[in-house]
């Protein structure tokens, strides 16, 4: 039995090395040499899973992320093989959460069985095009990212326009040696009510819009900088996409400047298309990277953005605005220095200021407007970072009032977030490196309410009132949470707990060298005189005297205790 134990555990950690390594050596040459082994890495993975029965969902919980108003409880599902620098998308159909991954492959998530590839085909972005051109005179010379050309968003779309789907791409057209972003939809019938009865083919994909002009391959930066193509949009009530088209780094600081202030040219834009006759609107100027598009309840249009060092950006779109880019803007350049900027540095005053900026850079990628979720957040905006530990890898909930950004709340996930979406009541993240992130609400315990709902009944009026105010007061430093120990020791569970117990790190010296247990007892002698017990603690002196009030809130606090309440319990 040892040995059999011994030779499984070896096979797994063989097989897990050989993964590793595989994936390690395929990011190398992808990135290097541009190789194009999607196909064939996707049918491996698959055929491996099978093969070794492998779960998608990972055993383990998030650990319990607060807002303001909200408490989430997660779950991650590993994403199907995909280059974590690239991302994907994500979109809402019925009750389907959809997935597109870089390669454009089109996945759905089966919350018991996992992720699921569809049999839905995609159009080609001509990437095998782009390979072999850049082998070949003069572009052999030029410097290639081939893994940065992607499948940039998707969404479906049930409007009296158009019923389907639509994704956006970076495209190469290797006849004439060019590029930029497309769309095209894949018309679904009114019969069909789910992602899983599509099936489709490449040439069932219609291209209704491209970028103009066509891209010539540069030759003094990145040739085609794919990952600075914007490309995400969202659908609006009348059917028309509102579209996001990067400037692929052509800004007149690195390299020449594509036309981003200029309406001659599609690049740096935010434009509205018909998705039926391909006609297009543009609507603003004047922008970088843009990273995001979300259209709100009120049929608002909000956009985030990259900067450059600082000054990442949400803008509420008007027509015919001007965002300043890349003349003006509230970073600099990386090496610090000041940008071509037309006005006062720092102060945004030449052209339409965005709504709310962030220094320093937080990365922001992704966007979705928030509706019929809760109360404390329907109508606002969710956005999704990449940058740092220390400014971004969060979530931001941003709170709106028109033109105006009342407030925008920082929800740390200290991990990268490529996307973010609303599903139902939950919330969907594309997160580094390969993880699918389900977020879902959770009630807050009131363990104090509970405790004083034990002991009411059991009290005298006058008493119970006293133990209710004097507890309540407590709340003001004290939380009655598990393990919630920031500006004082949590009380949850108080009542046989060592002192100086816990992960606080504010204990006075006193209560530190203090030994034993926090008996009824000792709590009692404690809030009737905290110095006598602990001399120069911190603890103020709460006013109370021994007596029945006294020993009524001991009792109470014996009764605040989540530990042994397992329904309570949050890992």
């Amino acid at each position: 039995m040892i040995k059999n134990r011994l030779f499984a555990l070896f096979v797994f950690m063989t097989v897990s090395a050989a993964i590793a390594l595989s994936g390690i050596l395929y990011g190398y040459y992808t990135s290097k040499n541009d190789l194009v082994l999607e196909k064939y890495i996707d049918r491996f993975d698959g055929k491996f899973r099978k093969i070794l029965k492998l779960a998608q969902e990972r055993d383990t919980e998030l650990n319990r992320i607060e807002t303001t108003f909200i408490r989430f409880s997660g779950k991650e599902y590993l994403l199907p093989n995909t280059n974590w620098i690239s991302g994907g998308a994500l979109t809402v159909w019925q009750d389907d959460l959809i997935l597109m991954i870089r390669n454009g492959s089109i996945h759905y998530l089966d919350e018991k069985k996992g992720i699921i590839k569809t049999r839905i085909g995609i159009p080609d972005n001509g990437l095998l095009d782009y390979v072999k051109v850049s082998s070949t005179k003069p572009y052999d010379t030029y410097s290639h990212k081939a893994n940065t050309i992607r499948y940039n968003d998707i969404a479906f779309s049930d409007t009296d326009r158009f019923r389907g789907l639509v994704i956006s791409y970076t495209f190469f057209d290797g006849a004439r040696k060019c590029y930029g972003n497309r769309l095209a939809r894949l018309p679904v019938a009114k019969s069909v009510n789910s992602i899983r009865e599509v099936k489709a083919t490449a040439d069932d994909w219609v291209v209704f819009f491209e970028t103009s002009p066509c891209l010539e391959l540069n030759a003094t930066w990145t040739a085609l900088d794919g990952i600075m193509s914007g490309g995400r949009f969202d659908i609006a009530d009348n059917g028309s996409v509102v579209f996001g088209s990067g400037e692929f780094h052509l800004d007149g600081i690195h390299t020449y400047d594509v036309g981003i202030q200029s309406t001659a040219t599609d690049y740096g834009k935010v434009l509205q298309i018909d998705p039926v006759s391909g006609e297009k609107e543009i609507l603003a100027v004047g922008h970088r990277n843009l990273k995001g598009v979300a259209i709100d309840d009120r049929g608002e249009i909000w956009t985030v953005e990259h900067a450059v060092r600082g000054g990442d950006e949400l803008n509420h779109i008007k027509k015919g605005e001007n965002h300043g880019w890349p003349l003006e803007s509230y970073g600099t350049l990386y090496s610090g220095q000041y940008l071509p900027l037309e006005g006062v540095v720092g102060q945004h005053d030449q052209f339409d200021k965005p709504a709310f900026a962030w220094l320093p850079s937080a990365g922001m990628s992704a966007l979705t407007p928030i509706s019929n979720f809760h109360p404390a957040w329907d109508g606002g905006l969710l956005a999704g970072s990449l940058s740092s530990p220390e400014f971004g890898q969060s979530l931001w909930y941003i709170r709106t009032d028109d033109e105006r950004v009342v407030f925008s709340e920082r929800i740390e996930l200290k991990r990268r977030i490529r996307y973010v979406q609303q599903f139902g009541e939950k919330i969907a993240i594309w997160a580094d490196p390969t993880y699918l992130i389900i977020l879902e609400q959770v009630d807050r315990a009131d363990p104090l309410g509970d405790a004083l709902a034990s002991v009411d009944g059991e009290l005298t009026d006058e008493v119970m009132l006293q133990v209710k105010i004097s507890l309540e007061n407590c709340q003001q430093c004290h939380s009655f949470e598990q393990f919630q120990h920031k500006a004082a020791p949590s009380l949850n569970g108080i009542v046989g707990r060592r002192i100086a117990g816990t992960d606080f790190d504010g204990y006075s010296p006193s209560l530190k060298g203090a030994s034993g247990l926090w008996t009824r007892e000792r709590l009692i002698d404690y809030l009737d005189d905290p110095e006598k017990v602990a001399p120069g603690g911190y603890m103020p002196d709460p006013n109370l005297n021994k007596g029945p009030v006294l020993s009524a809130i001991v009792e109470t606090l014996a009764r605040a205790d989540t530990v042994r309440q397992e329904h309570l319990k949050y890992n």
